[in-house]
């Protein structure tokens, strides 16, 4: 057997030169091209061996060698049996082969020779250690800088992000309830989003229960009309939420509280005769209203000034 257990191989090549020839002599004639690359070079015109190696009678090889010898795909020359191009592919190999070789030793030689040089620079330059300690080299090393630390002169210091835990809760707690799936993951991350802008969280808890007391007027609480959270927070909000839910600089809106929505939305409720008493309490000027008592009397005035201009 051959030391080189693979050759190159082109299959279309095969596909093409073996079309319309049988199956037995297509397998006939790849397993002889084996046996050539495998000998690397010509076999023995054997009928018997051949026949063994593609496992047929001594007879149907003697056939199937007839049609390759008359195709042109084997040659019978002083008893042996060869294909051109398989004897030049062979030819080829051994000829890389040998470059590959010498190109090696030369390689070796040349890398023999670098270290030898190498070996015989460090021997030249430990005889002068005492010469360049003295010299200009040594008063080189002893005037190295020194190189100074690296330090920030002005650290970025990340701003701490906001607690929105309590106050996400204080929103969630205020919002309206919904018939149907409510993602308060995605609600959380948009509020945290909001806070960051610069939103106060009281704005966005007050036009939440703003929200929820439109849903109780309106008779939607508890029912699919009510939008989502995380909806409500990418720009709804706005609606009940205005600069009106900010108490602003009024010594009495300073005081209005927090479980309620913005002044002015809960005037405009109040006035409308729908006040939400499930989700407000009792009405202003009531005992226990949550409107405080000062703003509930000027509301009450205002209402019965108007009355009394329209009679």
């Amino acid at each position: 057997m051959s030391e080189r257990p693979w050759y190159r191989r082109y299959p279309s090549d095969f596909l093409h030169g073996t079309a319309g020839m049988s199956l037995e002599v297509k397998g006939a004639y790849s397993v002889v091209l084996d046996l050539i690359f495998d000998r690397r070079g010509p076999i023995p015109d054997d009928a018997r061996w051949i026949a063994g190696h593609c496992g047929c009678s001594v007879r149907l090889w003697n056939r199937i060698r007839a049609e390759l010898i008359e195709a042109g795909k084997l040659v019978l020359e002083d008893g042996k049996l060869g294909n051109e191009r398989a004897l030049r592919e062979v030819a080829n190999e051994e000829l890389s082969a040998r470059k590959l070789a010498e190109n090696g030793a030369k390689g070796g030689y040349k890398s023999a020779e670098t270290r030898r040089n190498r070996a015989e620079n460090r021997s030249d330059t430990s005889d002068n250690n005492d010469i360049a300690e003295t010299g200009l080299i040594a008063g080189l090393k002893h005037r190295a800088p020194v190189l100074e630390p690296y330090t920030r002169i002005n650290p970025i210091v990340p701003s701490p992000k906001p607690d929105i835990e309590g106050p996400f809760r204080e929103f969630r707690h205020a919002y309206p309830k919904r018939d149907g799936s409510q993602d308060w993951a995605k609600a959380k991350t948009r509020f945290a989003s909001l806070v960051g802008k610069g939103i106060p969280p009281d704005r966005l808890i007050a036009s939440a229960r703003a929200y929820c007391a439109e849903a109780v007027r309106k008779g939607n609480l508890g029912t699919s009309y009510v939008k989502q959270a995380a909806t409500f927070l990418s720009g709804a909000w706005e609606e009940y939420g205005g600069p009106g839910a900010e108490p602003g600089n009024d010594p009495q809106l300073a005081a209005w509280p927090r479980n309620l929505p913005a002044p002015s939305f809960v005037k405009s409720t109040w006035q409308s005769g729908k006040w939400p008493r499930d989700a407000w309490g009792a009405e202003p000027g009531a005992d226990g209203s949550r409107v405080p008592q000062a703003i509930a009397a000027d509301w009450i005035a205002e209402r019965a000034s108007a009355t009394g201009a329209a009679a």
